[in-house]
């Protein structure tokens, strides 16, 4: 071996595309690495940006899921997902690359949901390896909310299929009996959750957008203050890496597990891309879906306009000229292509050469995507700027927190919460319904950087080390990135559902190897 240390086994699953190395490693692999570099030169922005299609139910079929108690619901809608093996261009002129994808797609068709329409999805698994879907940021039963670890009924066997539902809903207020529209939810996406193998199933392809609307965001949209959704475009980044046969690669160290990191770029599934725009404004939803790679994105022309942090609108509009993305985040942004040049570059300025996490940045950095800008101004833009109200939100209120708690993510000789290694049938907190609680978020340090993912519900940060956090990150988040001996104070209520849920640290490696723990929501 390179690093000088005994091999506990290699298995190559040609058959797959994927290449998987076990491997006893004094560090863990570095895509930067010569081993592990792509041999496979091409040119960017040679290929158009793909754009996931929508996702359109079907027939009616019996389900096996509850939905939630809650009036107002519309009578649900009925989808079927296939989880299949399939080959896509990722790379530029290579259009052999093996993938597994929803619907055999990568990434997954697109759900466009609304408000108080349930979506009963039936995910048959194609593939060789079990999976599981957990739909990060929803407001979901536990039943359907893809915690293999807590609730292993919901892992799909290969030819075999399990049936998730999903209220879209917003949280529900215990007093009232109503929904909080205030954190009703417009950014989530899916993805396997597979314990032990979500980085893997995750490189390989399976991820998709779930997009919600509800009457207050149709409003916004009809009323001319955001772009309709023909101007609505997600954006899932991540890197990959490929072998001389253009087929992905995925060698995790078995030491350290600080996470895979890739050497090409990957917009939407296409290697450095270009997207042909209107002088108009856009929304872009950007989501960070890379194992372990951080982002920072940066426009070669003018700035971010920031409408919403990973699942939620923000109450008012935030300017932005860079936008930082640890593992699973997500920035609903405007960009305004009317007085812009005819090319403009998103650029990742953030360096990071390990798993563990990022280093600084340099400019201009990495361009990710080519917009080419064409035509003149339009008329009837959308009329979102700066400080537009948006979403209101409702802040929880010191006086209603119940309980603290406080969760320190270290790694002793494996990942650890509070110095315990995961396990499923343990609950770490056992917070009651309808109340809220504060929880402490410690990164033990360690040169480690740790995006703290918490199902369920929104949490919303009180204090980042000791101070208040920046204004974009001051109401609602379902991912927190802690650098090494970062903390953050937040608050979390808890309504609607009750039963297992889990956190945990959103590098996959880590994630993977145990960096978890289950919380169970009582009566």
């Amino acid at each position: 071996m390179k690093y000088g240390a005994a091999a506990l086994g290699a298995v190559t699953l040609a058959n797959s595309g994927l290449y998987f190395l076990l491997q006893q490693a004094t560090r863990s692999a570095r895509a930067d690495d010569e081993e592990f570099r792509t041999p496979i030169r091409f040119t960017p922005f040679t290929r158009a940006l793909p754009i996931p299609p929508v996702k359109q139910p079907g027939a009616l079929f019996t389900h096996r899921c509850a939905l939630p108690s809650v009036s107002g619901l519309n009578p649900p809608k009925f989808y079927t997902v296939q989880m299949k093996k399939a080959t896509a261009e990722i790379i530029p002129g290579h259009p052999e690359t093996v993938i597994w994808g929803y619907d055999g797609l990568y990434p997954g068709p697109t759900f466009r949901v609304n408000h108080n329409e349930p979506a009963i999805v039936r995910f048959s698994n194609g593939l060789s390896v079990n999976t599981i879907v957990h739909n990060h940021g929803g407001h979901t039963s536990s039943e359907s909310d893809g915690s293999d670890s807590v609730f292993p009924s919901q892992v799909i066997p290969p030819t075999q299929s399990r049936d998730f539902c999903y209220g879209n809903i917003a949280p529900v207020n215990p007093a009232t009996h109503q929904q909080e529209i205030s954190d009703f939810a417009s950014t989530q996406w899916y993805h396997d959750h597979m314990m032990d193998l979500t980085g893997q199933n995750v490189y390989m392809g399976l991820a998709g957008f779930y997009l919600l609307k509800d009457e207050l965001e149709k409003g916004l949209i009809d009323g001319g203050t955001l772009p309709s959704d023909a101007f609505d475009v997600p954006l899932v980044f991540q890197d990959r890496v490929f072998d001389q046969n253009a087929q992905l690669v995925f060698k995790p160290g078995a030491n350290e597990f600080d996470g895979w990191l890739g050497d090409v770029f990957v917009v939407n599934g296409k290697a450095q891309p270009y997207f042909n725009v209107q002088r108009r404004k856009y929304r872009f939803r950007l989501l960070n879906g890379s194992n372990a790679r951080w982002y920072e994105f940066q426009l070669s022309s003018g700035q971010f306009l920031q409408i919403g942090n990973d699942s939620w609108l923000l109450p008012f509009a935030i300017p932005r000229t860079s936008i930082r993305l640890g593992l699973a985040e997500r920035a609903d942004v405007i960009i305004d292509f009317r007085d812009a040049p005819g090319e403009v570059f998103l650029n990742n300025i953030l360096e990071q050469k390990e798993g563990t996490g990022p280093e600084g940045t340099t400019r201009p950095g990495t361009p990710l995507l080519k917009f080419i800008v064409s035509g003149s101004p339009v008329s009837g833009d959308a009329r979102v700027v700066s400080g537009t109200a948006l979403r209101p939100h409702t802040p929880i209120r010191p006086e209603e927190i119940v309980r603290t708690r406080r969760f320190v993510f270290a790694k002793d000789h494996k990942w650890v919460i509070n110095e315990q290694e995961f396990d499923p049938n343990r609950s770490d907190a056992t917070p009651k319904s309808n109340t809220a609680e504060r929880w402490i978020l410690k990164n033990d340090g360690g040169g480690w950087s740790h995006p703290v993912h918490l199902h369920l519900e929104a949490h919303q940060i009180q204090k980042f080390n000791g101070s208040a956090p920046a204004v974009y990150n001051s109401f609602k988040k379902d991912t927190t990135p802690l650098g090494p001996d970062d903390e953050a104070e937040v608050f979390i209520k808890f309504r609607t559902f009750t039963g297992r849920y889990v956190f945990h640290c959103h590098n996959l490696e880590h994630e993977d190897h145990a960096m978890m723990a289950a919380f169970n929501v009582i009566p």
